[in-house]
């Protein structure tokens, strides 16, 4: 039987939410199963509160509690908590989701049936008072497509269909992804993106997780970050982008053909800063003929580019709402 870590990444949560995914995670019907806790709060009696939640709630497996002597953030935590893995898979866990009791059990079956390297599955939508909100991601998030299969490098470079909380990796591809890009991914993008490297991804469309929406961590809040105008766009999407395929190929080792790919990304990225920097019939032919690339993107990039700036304003502000 394998070894499957739980990791679970803690900062000042909220105790009810926190005792209810303690509780999900003490009754998951995998039997070996060894918690690896990380308090990243930086603060003595945060961490005796947290200490004791676990102690008085994780009564059917082993666990470990660690501290990070200052605040870290989530993703140098998840990467210290992947280094002290010892099991054959490692499955990342968030502060305030409810897990279902069969979700290590059905993704570690699936996992091992598709012979693959990470296998993720669907989440359904709770809010504060574990009503359900959606029985899919997808309800609530249009434009996502969950991919699987092999060869996916090129659509990870860029996207991500990967929640980290419904993901259980191999441990020895998730240590190989270390370090982490902290710069330009969160772990579980990351991980996703290195493992397509490696192997099979696989999907298993049954909600496991039941993830939380809260003021904290409202899906979108984190969409177009510093994007409120045309312009904004450019500086802090476009070029953000671009700034990152060249950290990529500059930071980290891929292979020829995954460095190509990086290129080729890069390159389209900047073909399309340059339509908004230069309006032209030229610029503009470029941008149909990528229709095919990601259409729901380009018709998004053609009308901001020609709308007048108080419509755009206003579409960005709809967005991120």
């Amino acid at each position: 039987m394998n070894l499957v870590n739980i990791v679970v990444a803690v900062y000042k949560p909220n105790a009810e939410y926190f005792k209810k995914l303690l509780d999900s995670l003490n009754n998951q019907t995998y039997n070996k199963i060894a918690f690896l806790f990380r308090d990243d709060s930086d603060d003595e009696e945060e961490h005796k509160e947290i200490t004791k939640m676990i102690q008085e709630k994780i009564t059917k497996f082993e666990y470990c509690i660690y501290k990070n002597e200052c605040n870290l953030g989530s993703n140098k935590t998840f990467e210290l908590l992947t280094k002290s893995s010892t099991g054959e898979f490692i499955a990342y866990c968030d502060q305030d989701d409810i897990w279902e009791k069969d979700k290590i059990a059905r993704l570690l079956e699936h996992i091992l049936k598709e012979n693959a390297v990470l296998c993720y599955s669907n989440l359904s939508i709770i809010d504060d008072n574990d009503n359900l909100v959606a029985c899919s991601f997808k309800d609530v998030n249009k434009r996502v497509k969950h991919m699987y299969g092999e060869n996916l490098f090129s659509y990870f470079l860029r996207r991500n269909s990967v929640t980290g909380c419904t993901m259980l990796i191999k441990a020895d591809v998730a240590k190989k992804a270390i370090p982490f890009c902290h710069k330009y991914y969160v772990h579980d993008h990351w991980l996703t993106l290195y493992a397509s490297t490696q192997g099979t991804i696989a999907y298993l469309n049954k909600p496991l997780v039941k993830y939380r929406i809260h003021d904290n961590n409202q899906i979108g809040a984190s969409m177009l970050v510093a994007v409120n105008s045309r312009e904004d766009y450019i500086n802090n999407k476009l070029l953000k982008e671009n700034n990152k395929y060249e950290y990529l190929l500059k930071e980290f080792k891929f292979n020829k053909i995954q460095r190509e790919k990086i290129q080729a990304m890069k390159n389209w990225t900047e073909r399309r800063k340059v339509f908004f920097e230069k309006k032209s019939v030229k610029n503009t032919y470029f941008m149909v003929r990528s229709l095919r690339e990601d259409w729901q993107l380009i018709i998004f990039e053609l009308f901001i580019n020609f709308a007048p700036d108080g419509i755009v304003k206003k579409v960005f502000s709809k967005i991120k709402s």
